[in-house]
């Protein structure tokens, strides 16, 4: 059931008879996430508010993960994206993925390799090793260039960078188990954004696509128009 997001969530309070009056989950979420970040609740509040239908369960676990990993949405660390109608998908920017590299206590260095062999002209992977002081070798990653491209203008224009990108953040999710949950969309439905045709999706800020097109596919061009905006290295 969707609902619409908490404005003044309450706290706990004692009646006059002695009974506690409940705090709703949300609310408790919401102010974990705000005192994680160093923000008010209101201002958390009117960062969920810009996402329509947004559930109660991508509510929590947006917030869960602010205060798991103190990642600030205003600092553009953590986003959304829808990939069907009333369904959200939280993911961490270039931004926050940088910043939780860093911030780990065990983290000792980072380095990036790539193929010899191109593929249009980009390496076919570009590999990315994470060193821990705590381990005695690196975690190591690579990404292929055919699976993760997209007809996204930034992988266009900058197919080596949007590559990088991907490799630092896959290894950054082995290297510190960091968790990131995935909301499968229902290939089968046919439902649509207000004005697109019923056999259509749309992300909030991007181009109407088919239902058959994957979810990963639609995430990945998200991705990368955040990080071509985001985090311009």
């Amino acid at each position: 059931m969707m609902t619409k997001t908490i404005t003044n969530p309450k706290p706990t309070t004692q009646s006059k008879k002695g009974v506690v009056k409940q705090v709703s989950p949300i609310a408790k979420a919401l102010k974990h996430a705000a005192q994680a970040i160093g923000v008010t609740p209101a201002s958390l509040t009117t960062w969920l508010s810009q996402y329509p239908q947004l559930s109660e369960v991508s509510q929590e676990t947006c917030l869960r993960l602010i205060a798991e990993y103190r990642l600030n949405p205003r600092a553009d660390e953590i986003d959304l994206v829808q990939f069907e109608v009333g369904r959200w998908q939280v993911f961490i920017t270039v931004n926050g993925w940088a910043k939780l590299i860093n911030a780990h206590p065990a983290f000792c260095g980072i380095e990036f390799s790539e193929a010899s062999e191109l593929e249009e002209g980009v390496p076919l992977w570009i590999g990315c090793a994470i060193y821990r002081t705590d381990r005695v070798k690196p975690i190591v990653v690579k990404e292929y260039f055919s699976e993760m491209k997209t007809e996204h203008i930034a992988w266009q224009q900058m197919p080596r960078r949007m590559l990088r990108h991907r490799a630092m953040q896959q290894c950054a999710r082995l290297a510190f188990g960091i968790r990131v949950p995935e909301c499968k969309p229902n290939l089968n439905s046919v439902s649509a954004l207000p004005g697109a045709a019923p056999s259509a999706v749309q992300s909030l800020s991007g181009p109407i696509r088919s239902t058959t097109q994957s979810h990963a596919a639609i995430l990945k061009e998200r991705l990368a128009s955040e990080n071509l905006k985001k985090f311009d290295i």
